[in-house]
């Protein structure tokens, strides 16, 4: 039998096996140690390994970064324990924002952020779960340097109220796009499997200010796995999908149509044609004709003293045997090539 360190004795600590006394604040504290219970997945690998480094790069930091540090963590909360808010070291806080930098794409941050500011809490519409499509709409933007972070877990019995313990990180930090994070390809490279309909996936979602690396509070919320998506993916082309064995007068390319609005957005820079003023690209697979239709976009492009010159184009797309060819027809301002088109249009 293992006499396990009583709470009785202040100032105790030690371990014995699997249990860990600590004396903190007044109050001896015991706990378990973690196993992991199963196969560590290449992400969680990626994460270990990072934060080895990070912690060792504490090291390295001069003096006066560490006290910066101490500083902050001072008036920094970390989790709850027995209804009390635990204080953080300076280690811990340098390691925990950098981490969750790291895990978004930043570098690591050696001078401690000036100051913690709140974050704003994930506000969206609805989250939509099929084998088709998996994403959050109706997210109410955040601007730079705020970028979204998602966990998930995999299909759940409907009879689970509180599996957020099984979500995982699907997206370290993402914008949302016209206020829909669409994580699909994310979701199924994380989980292995696509959502069953009839089950329950956990949602956690939180905004995260990738130059301090501070997070929101998580927003919780479950979805039942519906047979068919609520609708469909937004519709968009790049210069992928040009078709480069046609005539292409664009060096750069991209629509976006939006979803049940007869509006697109136009990025594209016109290189022109011989003795025209107009450019043409195709596409390799055509548009589904429910986006088809006509509009308006402006451009600019610099003039022959180096002035910046404005312009307007109309944008025909035509479905014509099999192939959607796009048009950018100059109509309005001093043509000069190349142009960039850009901006959002009503198609009619």
């Amino acid at each position: 039998m293992i006499a396990l360190p009583s709470i009785a004795f202040g100032g105790f600590s030690g371990s014995a096996k699997g249990v860990t006394a600590r004396f903190q604040d007044g109050r001896s504290i015991l706990s378990l140690k973690a196993y992991p219970t199963g196969e560590a997945t290449i992400t969680q690998l990626a994460r270990r390994t990072s934060l080895k480094k990070i912690t060792k790069s504490w090291a390295t930091l001069t003096d006066v970064q560490r006290s910066d540090w101490d500083r902050l963590a001072e008036h920094v909360s970390g989790a709850s324990i027995f209804g009390q808010k635990a204080k953080l070291s300076g280690i811990n806080l340098y390691v925990r924002l950098n981490s969750n930098r790291q895990m978004a794409g930043e570098t690591l941050l050696s001078s401690a952020p000036e100051s913690t500011v709140a974050i704003p809490n994930v506000e969206y519409s609805q989250i939509a779960v099929s084998p088709a499509l998996v994403a959050i709409s109706g997210i109410r933007h955040q601007a730079s340097p705020y970028k979204l972070v998602v966990k998930m877990s995999a299909g759940q019995s409907v009879g689970i109220s509180n599996g957020w313990s099984k979500t995982v990180i699907i997206t370290p930090g993402i914008e949302d796009d016209w206020g829909e994070a669409d994580v699909t390809t994310l979701y199924l490279k994380t989980i292995g499997v696509e959502p069953v309909p009839g089950q329950k996936v956990f949602v956690e979602s939180y905004w995260m200010d990738t130059s301090t690396g501070f997070a929101g509070q998580p927003v919780q919320d479950s979805a039942i796995v519906t047979g068919e998506a609520p609708h469909g993916r937004r519709v968009r082309v790049t210069m992928d999908n040009v078709d480069t064995s046609k005539d292409c007068n664009v060096s750069t390319f991209d629509m976006d149509f939006s979803t049940g609005a007869p509006v697109a957005q136009f990025s594209a820079m016109c290189l022109g044609m011989d003795n025209v003023a107009a450019s043409e690209v195709t596409l390799e697979t055509p548009l589904p004709q429910e986006v088809m239709g006509t509009g308006m976009c402006l451009c600019r492009s610099c003039d022959d003293h180096g002035h910046i010159n404005v312009q307007s184009a109309m944008v025909y797309m035509r479905n014509w045997k099999g192939e959607t060819t796009i048009e950018f027809a100059h109509r309005g301002g001093t043509y000069y090539a190349p142009c960039e088109a850009f901006g959002a249009g009503i198609l009619y």
